[in-house]
């Protein structure tokens, strides 16, 4: 079976909660990063692309030429049927991709409101088991615009798009659904960029950190079973090509 795409856009590549969902189902997977090319030929050679957060702004993709081979893979992937999971900028890239509009927010946006999922998400195949009231982690300038067609599947009460599907198979969070400690706590908090925006988020350093600890705990156990959901659906897919050809 292919594998599956994880594209990264930070350099240090952590992939948080996805790898680890995906190879728990059986997944092979292929990770790029911004730093690198994309692979020849995709979409053609994997069974899914799950596109990752960055600093990168999705409003740039006509000035990026890695953002601009990104969105056209996923517009290739939305017309072949290739699942696609995008995560805060991923989910922008794939609002882009299918017709969306992304903007500049007048302020950045860091914080931890509460989820309000939609009547559309309660038979969702990937993110209708996220429960009413999750703490999700948000962090990002821009705002998405959903394409035409684009069904919303939960809000939160801050700014922007929370979560939306795309077609049949694809679907964008804002949120950082994939955080880990190591990633989350070790890594972006504990960097000066971080450390400035938590603070002119107007937040006390320590204290958001200690509050990112508690609630990353119950993010991460609602989220966990998003990417095993996610995994079990492209692995039926591959099934059913391969039973097809």
């Amino acid at each position: 079976m292919n594998p599956v795409l994880i594209v990264t856009h930070l350099e240090d590549r952590d992939t948080g909660l996805v790898r680890d969902g995906l190879e728990g189902e059986g997944c092979a997977v292929l990770e790029c990063d911004a730093l690198d090319a994309l692979p020849p030929r995709l979409p053609d050679q994997v069974s899914g692309i799950v596109s990752l957060g960055g600093r990168m702004s999705a409003t740039d993709v006509d000035r990026h030429p890695f953002l601009a081979a990104e969105v056209e893979m996923m517009r290739r992937a939305l017309d072949q049927e290739v699942p696609i999971l995008g995560l805060c900028l991923g989910a922008q890239l794939l609002a882009v991709a299918a017709g969306g509009h992304v903007s500049a927010m007048d302020e950045m946006y860091l914080g931890w409101p509460e989820l309000s999922p939609l009547a559309t998400a309660r038979e969702d195949p990937v993110f209708g088991g996220l429960p009413p009231g999750l703490p999700v982690l948000k962090w990002h300038e821009d705002a998405i615009e959903l394409p035409t067609g684009a069904i919303e599947l939960a809000t939160t009460a801050s700014p922007g798009t929370a979560l939306f599907r795309v077609g049949p198979v694809a679907w964008g969070s804002q949120m950082h659904l994939e955080v880990t400690p190591p990633m989350l706590l070790d890594g972006w908090l504990a960097q000066p960029r971080g450390v400035s925006e938590m603070q002119s988020a107007g937040y006390e350093v320590d204290a958001f950190r200690a509050e990112s600890r508690r609630r990353l705990e119950i993010q991460m156990a609602a989220t966990r079973p998003v990417f095993s959901r996610y995994a079990k659906l492209v692995l039926t897919g591959e099934r059913a090509a391969l039973a097809g050809g």
